[in-house]
């Protein structure tokens, strides 16, 4: 099928928005619109994309109805796996715990596979909190009889915590008493191989927090070093993770496109200017893929490994630019392995983050006099606050709508969590490689606690600054979206406005 010239100027990013249309209405409209009504469509729909290739206008509109069913068979399709029935009483069933268990009172409260009915179904459960329930971990099987119940809402407040299990894959929650569960080796046959590996990768991540703890890291310097660069954020405590909320620096605890693209770098050094290699660039992605994968596979490093991989390719064609088509790729590709990504807060904001990274760097970038960046530090100092403003500017919104909150000193904390970050990044892997050398990496292990909780430091003394956050931001869904709107207006009015300067003599 030929494509038009008329969706040759971003094609991918505009595909991605009847996608995200699509898959929108397959939740809205799930239950009223049946699984097989969306494939009729989505099947007519195609077919004439293909017939209509002599009439481009109306070729181009059949491209896109045909992205607005895909979206929705499919979201169609993912919310009939969850949405099962549950049985009226008690069943014993086996499960696999597929998440690092978190401890909250007397509750132990971990994710599950229950791996022993015909399709495995992903359960929230909660443990009456004891020694055996203490000592469970990903991969740990598990024999249980309780009932399975839908998840609901408690109290009145208005996160809707069943509404999120859904769009997180979850079809039950479970509370298991002490005499209601015992540990058994139970078998993964009836689970996919992404899921068997996925929970091999969450052993072996196990096993390097155990190794990070015994080389002597603890308390929150441990639970930092957990979070950024495994992905474990159990660790954090409440007043550490509210003051790198408050502080603006929460994002480098979530793995994303600066901890990827760190890695990235990393080993591209590693191949000594022969990363241009094919076999180079195999091995890269391989490597990143397989961090993504230990990292237990979150979203927005999702999206950042895809974005990685289409780049590795396009570096081979000598065209090394990132662009929005990238970008849209990488969101087609994410949202069509699961379009219940799209709710999930880790993937819009990463989404956005980098979006307005491509669209707004270069403008802010291009503000500074040229004479200016000709001193180093100058340069160096005005790209950091370029990247960090584009990218605040494309979160922020989001930030107020589901946490009520602006962070003002967002740059100031940048200047140092991220330079500060990378060398921890650089340490971490240091660690791990040099345990062939003891005596090196004791002396490694005291300076990285020793950056670590510098960093801490500088975050803490950010958060207590007067005036560090503005709190109680009430915006709903749609003011969000006329915000973006807004933004996007006033960006191409400019653009326009400058553009015409050029023109007129």
């Amino acid at each position: 099928m030929k494509v038009n010239g008329r969706i040759q100027l971003y094609p991918v990013l505009r595909l991605v928005v009847f996608l995200v249309a699509g898959i929108i209405a397959g939740k809205e409209l799930y239950g009223i619109i049946s699984e097989w009504s969306w494939y009729i469509a989505l099947i007519v729909s195609f077919v004439s994309a293909i017939c209509l290739k002599k009439n481009a206008v109306v070729q181009t509109v059949a491209i896109f109805v045909t992205f607005v069913f895909l979206g929705g068979c499919l979201t169609s399709m993912e919310l009939s796996k969850i949405n099962v029935e549950l049985p009226k009483d008690e069943i014993t069933f086996e499960a696999v715990v597929i998440s690092s268990p978190v401890v909250s009172g007397k509750v132990v409260r971990c994710d599950m596979l229950v791996s022993s009915m015909e399709r495995p179904m992903k359960v929230k459960a909660s443990f009456y909190r004891n020694a055996m329930a203490e000592g469970i971990a990903p991969g740990s099987g598990i024999v249980a009889c309780a009932k399975l119940r839908k998840p609901k809402n408690f109290g009145s407040g208005k996160f809707d915590y069943a509404q999120y299990l859904l769009n997180h894959g979850f079809s039950a929650t479970v509370f298991l008493y002490v005499d209601d569960w015992y540990s058994k080796a139970v078998s993964l046959n009836n689970l996919s191989y992404i899921e068997r590996t996925k929970i091999k990768a969450l052993k072996f991540r196990n096993t390097l927090l155990g190794h990070l703890r015994r080389l002597g890291f603890d308390g929150q310097g441990y639970a930092i070093l957990a979070a950024m660069t495994l992905g474990d954020r159990i660790s954090m405590s409440d007043r550490m993770t509210e003051e790198y909320s408050v502080s603006g620096a929460l994002h480098v605890l979530s793995l994303s496109g600066l901890h990827l693209s760190i890695i990235y770098a990393m080993l591209t050094i590693l191949f000594f200017g022969r990363s241009r290699s094919v076999v180079a660039q195999v091995m890269i992605i391989c490597a990143i893929w397989i961090y993504v994968f230990i990292a237990g596979l979150p979203v927005s490093a999702l999206r950042s490994a895809v974005m990685l991989t289409i780049y590795s390719f396009v570096s081979l064609l000598r065209r090394d630019r990132m662009s929005l088509n990238v970008l849209a790729v990488a969101a087609v590709v994410v949202l069509v392995a699961n379009p219940l990504n799209l709710y999930d807060i880790g993937f819009q904001m990463s989404f956005l983050s980098v979006m307005f990274i491509l669209v707004f760097y270069e403008p802010v970038y291009h503000i500074m006099p040229e004479s200016f960046k000709k001193i180093l530090i100058l340069k160096w100092i005005w790209q950091m606050t370029s990247v960090s403003f584009a990218a605040q500017l494309g979160v922020a919104p989001l930030v107020a709508l589901y946490f009520g909150r602006f962070s003002c000193y967002f740059l100031l904390t940048n200047f140092v969590v991220i330079p500060v970050s990378t060398a921890i990044l650089y340490g971490t892997v240091a660690i791990f490689l040099s345990g062939y050398l003891p005596w090196f990496q004791v002396w490694l292990c005291r300076v990285l606690t020793e950056v670590v909780d510098f960093m801490n430091a500088c975050v803490s003394f950010v958060a207590s600054l007067p005036g560090a956050s503005i709190e109680g931001i009430n915006i709903s869904a749609v003011q969000t979206l006329l915000i973006y709107v807004i933004i996007f207006s006033v960006y191409f009015i400019i653009k326009y406005l400058r553009k015409m300067v050029w023109i007129v003599p």
